[in-house]
C-alpha cells in the first residue's frame, strides 16, 4: 500500500509509538497451576527430596520477627499453604539477618496415583 509522501516521515514514529504501546501491555495472568489452600493446611515436611512424586512449585521463604521456630516453620508452611504446595522438602536451618529469622525451602504438590 502506497504512503503519501507527507505521512512517510512519521511512519517511524508511528511504528515506535504502537510498539512501546504494546510492550507496555501486561502478560495475561495464568491461573494458577495448583489450588491455593487457606493458612494452616495440611503441609507434610521433609529433609531430603520427599519419597512419594511430586510435582515442583517452587522455592518459599519466611521472614519472622519476634518468633520461634515453630512459629516461623508454620509461616514457612503457610507460604507454600498460599501456593498450593502440601509438601515442602530442603528447609535450610534458620538464618538470622538484622534481626530476622529466615527459612527457605521447596514447595512440592503430590501428584495424584
Amino acid at each position: 500500500m502506497p504512503t503519501s509522501p507527507r505521512l512517510r516521515p512519521l511512519r517511524a514514529p508511528l511504528a515506535f509509538a504502537l510498539t512501546l504501546a504494546l510492550g507496555a501491555c501486561p502478560a495475561p495472568e495464568r491461573p494458577p497451576r495448583f489450588t491455593p489452600q487457606p493458612p494452616g493446611c495440611d503441609v507434610q515436611v521433609f529433609q531430603d527430596p520427599p519419597p512419594m512424586p511430586t510435582d515442583n512449585v517452587g522455592p518459599v521463604m519466611a521472614s519472622c520477627s519476634d518468633a520461634t521456630v515453630a512459629d516461623c516453620m508454620r509461616t514457612l508452611k503457610d507460604s507454600a499453604c498460599k501456593l498450593g504446595a502440601d509438601v515442602l522438602w530442603g528447609v535450610d536451618p534458620p538464618e538470622v539477618k538484622a534481626g530476622k529469622m529466615h527459612l527457605h525451602g521447596r514447595a512440592a504438590h503430590t501428584k495424584a496415583p
